[in-house]
């Protein structure tokens, strides 16, 4: 059964992660879709991090893992990551998070009845410490609404989405190495021209982060924002209104 399932690609970025790691990678392994490849790469961590990786990988050989030499960051670390995946579906995760068992599955059968969708998201709930809950998403659901404003942990949490490679071209799927702000954003933007993107309605997803914090990186960087859009507009076909994009910035002000 589970040679005729579509193989998903499942990159995960490491960084002194060791306190939640166990459970984040324990979380991939009992997804009810079998038939993934969990890519990980610790960045140069000096605590059990990349220990802990390497006690998985023995036990399971759907984990492959790596470690950086140095420490990279993360857009050079995502881009190696993306490097080594064979899947024509690609998921991402957070080290820190923990996704619910059918979180993979709902994604690529959404995908699969849906060829005209890019990248899907889902609902998360938010956590910090161990596990206390601090919040839920309230994301929305349709391409359209995404679209206005295709942000980061605005309008979808990049930890929670599944991309259908297969609508994209080459070289399109990579993470901007000269820039350490609203990259996952610029991933987005750089997608959106392939298909829709959308999210779930399920909540299939703790993120161990709150949700504030999206908000004041955009007051903290006016002008990182401002390039995000003029980008947009030169590079990626992107179309929609300087105030509908810029309309989460105008909120926090």
């Amino acid at each position: 059964m589970t040679k005729n399932k579509p193989l998903v690609s499942i990159i995960l970025p490491i960084h002194n992660s060791g306190e939640f790691l166990s459970d984040c990678l324990s979380s991939l392994l009992r997804q009810t879709h079998k038939n993934i490849e969990i890519i990980a790469i610790d960045d140069n961590s000096y605590d059990s991090s990349y220990k802990i990786l390497r006690t998985f990988a023995r036990k399971d050989k759907r984990i492959r893992g790596l470690r950086n030499i140095k420490r990279y960051g993360p857009s050079i670390t995502l881009n190696r990551l993306l490097r080594r995946t064979k899947g024509s579906f690609v998921a991402f995760m957070d080290a820190e998070d923990v996704s619910l068992k059918d979180r993979i599955k709902k994604q690529v059968n959404f995908l699969e009845k849906n060829i005209d969708v890019v990248a899907v998201g889902t609902q998360c709930v938010f956590i910090e410490g161990r596990n206390k809950r601090i919040g839920k998403s309230n994301f929305p659901r349709h391409n359209q609404d995404i679209y206005q404003s295709p942000l980061h942990g605005v309008s979808m949490q990049f930890e929670t989405i599944m991309i259908n490679r297969n609508l994209l071209p080459k070289d399109v799927l990579k993470f901007n190495t000269k820039s350490k702000t609203f990259i996952y954003s610029d991933v987005f933007l750089k997608v959106l021209p392939y298909g829709k993107v959308v999210n779930l309605d399920d909540y299939l997803h703790y993120h161990r982060n709150h949700p504030g914090t999206y908000f004041s990186d955009l007051r903290k960087n006016p002008v990182s924002f401002i390039k995000l859009f003029l980008k947009s507009k030169a590079f990626y076909s992107y179309s929609s209104p300087f105030r509908s994009f810029f309309a989460p910035f105008i909120r926090t002000l």
